[in-house]
């Protein structure tokens, strides 16, 4: 796994930090998707939060990653909170009317509290 992304778990919910500025190009965006997919897929997590807090920019490509994500879950009975997202960022998913689609929390704290409440 890249040094960039890290897997963490407390309190039963899997965390994934992602410490990169961008996810703009290929290799990055199949190295994010590659560890999210496995989390839900092959280790069958239900409770995992993404934190984007560390990140600036997004490409449409990743957005695809994080809708199928989303489905992947789903499909299991899973929940996938994504935090720490800039203004900046959140108006992408508002445009997009992916903000329907997820739930979001303000920080990992708060998006931990929601998927065990």
């Amino acid at each position: 796994m890249p040094s960039n992304i890290v897997v963490s778990e407390a309190e039963g919910v899997t965390t994934v930090s992602l410490r990169m500025s961008s996810i703009l190009d290929g290799p990055v965006i199949e190295d994010v998707g590659r560890t999210l997919f496995g989390l839900v897929e092959e280790k069958a997590v239900d409770k995992l939060v993404v934190d984007f807090h560390a990140v600036s920019f997004l490409s449409s490509s990743m957005l695809g990653v994080l809708v199928s994500l989303q489905k992947k879950a789903a499909a299991n009975d899973g929940n996938v909170v994504l935090c720490g997202l800039r203004p900046s960022l959140m108006k992408i998913f508002t445009i997009t009317r992916l903000e329907k689609i997820f739930t979001f929390a303000d920080n990992e704290s708060k998006a931990v509290r929601k998927l065990n409440s």
